[in-house]
């Protein structure tokens, strides 16, 4: 039986976290469920579902300065520089290993760490591979692992990583550790796989953040063809000249032309795919993090674990597969808690691009046996070890095939748990691909949620809120539709008790919910009101076996509503209207006032931090950011006192760079 690793204890209260975020980050106060997850891990193992921006790292940052020796395991490599950088300009003693760096610098690093110089070591789920190295860790004993990004871990979610399944494992032989497994998005059966996976116990604490982000204003734009897709991105970026952004595309080739066309029409754009050879990426995304290059034209292969917080705008060009993709890509502009727009462009065509990405992600039974005899061939000189065919594999794979492949192997007992050994030498061995096949049904029915959240005539946020399991108001007042002075064919009210016999269902059958009634379903009955089981099979995703199931339930419903509400006008068939781009202010977020003065300080600032950037070879928001600005601007403070008073600044960096910013403001 494994022990637990010894650690010094968690602060059994939040009073020293909340000395540390003041005395070190400049912050008053807890944003969101920070305070409740570091509350939590007193006691309690804790798997936390925050969204993007809300400050899911200061949830282990903090107490790793209290305890020390906390690993974090970060999916993708080239992140890792940029968050190190922002923790060091913040003073704390962080560091990263990852293939970027020499082996002697590497070594140098993880000695630090075990040697306790180090409060942080960031690494990427494969260095678990080296077994001295887990063995160096586990002697010195770590006191905090914190995973990132942890929906990896399941084939549930949306973006499967065959190399985080190992983590489970790992956290044995590290001795289990008080573990926080962090991701912005998972729903019930992603967490459930989650905690599973990880060897995480009953005693482990969820805690599940609303999704919201006021900040983000949400819209669609229906796009007929591609020539007008392009054009509407050529306005839309240059007409926000300067401001930071994503253009998010579905395939490598687009995001090539796509930056090319930018590029002709003066944006400065470049690519990023996961084709790109590692070095071109890591300087594409440093390039963005700095801000030489505002605008990124990229696969879902860029922004996961993205820290940078001045993104003014996310465009998604191609329909994403799901609504957990889209959510947390779209989620990657305001982290900064300033406004940003998000807009999806949408053609009736793009249900066929991404049916397509489905059936390559989720191959039949006849792909994983041809694979599996491939592998077996492939492995027959090299005693059943296929370490480098399977990187290979994983290398050239931009899907979730890969992942489902290995996935139905590993189920099978074909393939070693960890590591790509082959369990047996039989070409027609039994291989079990119902999972594969649940997989592949799932992500049809988030397709059919995509779709939806394209058409819908009512609040885009809170149909993904709805989505992630919440219950929110009907109108947001910062979508394109609630924007608009229409409002959608279909009640609320009757909606929402649409949903709930459908969400019953669902528990009753222990199904996913989205497999037994899309969203677009509930909106076309509560718009049509069916008055018998005839007319309920006429809407669309109602067939006869789902009328069978619970079409008297939804029938009851409507009756219900009607009876409450006589007076309501005749059920229609409505069609989606078009919705629209509503502009909004463009660039940086500058201080909403009225005082010149204080706009001049704010842009005399604003070029301080960017050459003191410059110099450091840093992004300018590392130094600090644009609330810390407009706070400076505002208060105009005159002594060390004063700024240490300034939201965003802490000790450190009042100790850095407060003689200056003194000389600033004194200055004006």
């Amino acid at each position: 039986m494994a022990t637990t690793a010894h650690a010094p204890d968690f602060p059994r209260t939040l009073d020293a976290y909340r000395e540390r975020l003041q005395r070190t980050f400049g912050y008053s106060q807890f944003r969101g469920s920070q305070g409740d997850v570091l509350d939590a891990l007193a006691d309690h193992d804790v798997l936390a579902v925050m969204p993007t921006g809300s400050g899911k790292s200061l949830c282990y940052v903090l107490p790793a300065l209290e305890v020390r020796r906390t690993v974090v395991v970060s999916p993708l490599i080239a992140l890792m520089q940029d968050q190190v950088e922002g923790l060091r300009a913040s003073g704390v003693p962080a560091a990263f290993i990852n293939s970027h760096i020499g082996r002697d610098e590497q070594n140098a690093r993880y000695l630090e760490f075990i040697r306790g110089d180090s409060a942080l070591l960031y690494v990427a789920p494969e260095r678990f591979a080296n077994e001295r190295f887990v063995e160096g860790l586990r002697r010195a004993g770590v006191h905090l692992l914190a995973i990132d990004e942890a929906h990896c871990i399941s084939e549930w979610g949306h973006d499967f990583r065959p190399d985080y399944l190992a983590l489970g494992a790992v956290r044995e032989r590290l001795g289990n550790p008080r573990t926080l497994a962090l991701t912005a998005t998972a729903d019930a059966r992603v967490r459930e796989d989650i905690r599973r996976r990880l060897g995480l116990g009953a005693d482990a604490i969820e805690i599940v953040s609303p999704i919201d982000r006021p900040n983000l204003r949400l819209s669609v734009v229906h796009v007929p063809n591609d020539a007008e897709r392009d054009s509407w991105l050529r306005r839309y970026v240059v007409g926000r000249e300067g401001a930071s952004g994503i253009v998010y595309v579905g395939t490598r080739k687009a995001t090539e032309d796509v930056s090319a066309d930018l590029r002709r029409v003066g944006v400065r754009a470049e690519a990023y795919h996961a084709g790109l050879d590692r070095e071109r990426r890591a300087e594409t995304q440093r390039r963005f993090t700095l801000g030489t290059t505002p605008v990124i034209v990229a696969t879902n292969a860029f922004g996961m674990g993205i820290d940078k917080p001045d993104v003014r705008f996310v465009i998604h060009y191609h329909l994403p597969a799901r609504p957990e993709a889209y959510y947390q890509e779209a989620g990657r502009a305001g982290r900064d808690g300033d406004p940003a727009e998000c807009c999806l462009l949408f053609s009736s065509r793009d249900r066929a691009r991404q049916q397509h990405f489905i059936d390559q992600a989720y191959p039949d039974e006849r792909a994983v046996r041809n694979t599996w005899q491939r592998w077996l061939e492939a492995s027959r000189d090299r005693g059943g070890d296929l370490a480098t065919e399977g990187d290979r594999l994983q290398a050239d794979s931009d899907s979730e095939g890969y992942g489902a492949i290995v996935g139905a192997l590993r189920d099978s007992g074909l393939l070693a748990p960890t590591g790509f050994t082959l369990l047996s030498t039989d070409p027609m061995a039994p291989i079990d691909t119902q999972a594969i096949e649940d997989r592949r049904h799932q992500a049809e029915s988030r397709l059919a949620e995509m779709i939806e959240y394209a058409e819908t005539p009512g609040c885009r946020r809170a149909l993904l809120r709805r989505y992630f399991g919440e219950q929110p108001p009907p109108r947001c007042e910062n979508c394109d539709n609630c924007l608009t002075d229409e409002e959608p064919a279909y009640p609320e009210e009757l909606y929402a008790s649409l949903a709930a016999i459908r969400d019953r269902t669902a528990a009753r059958s222990e199904r996913d919910a989205l497999t037994v009634l899309t969203s677009r379903s509930i909106r076309e009955i509560a718009t049509r009101r069916p008055a018998d089981e005839s007319s309920l099979l006429e809407v669309w995703g109602m067939g006869p076996a789902r009328v069978r199931w619970f079409g008297r339930e939804v029938l009851a419903a409507v009756t219900a509503w009607e009876a409450a509400h006589p007076d309501a006008p005749r059920p229609t068939r409505a069609t989606p209207r078009t919705p629209r781009l509503l502009e909004r202010d463009r660039g940086s977020v500058a201080p909403r006032t009225n005082d010149p003065a204080a706009t001049e300080l704010y842009r005399r600032l604003r070029e301080w931090r960017a050459e003191r950037a410059r110099t450091e070879g840093v992004p300018a928001y590392t130094v600090f950011s644009d609330r810390t600005l407009r706070d400076l601007a505002a208060t105009r403070p005159r002594d060390v006192a004063g700024l240490l008073q300034t939201w965003g600044l802490g000790s450190s960096r009042v100790a850095r760079f407060g003689a200056e910013l003194l000389a600033v403001i004194a200055a004006d």
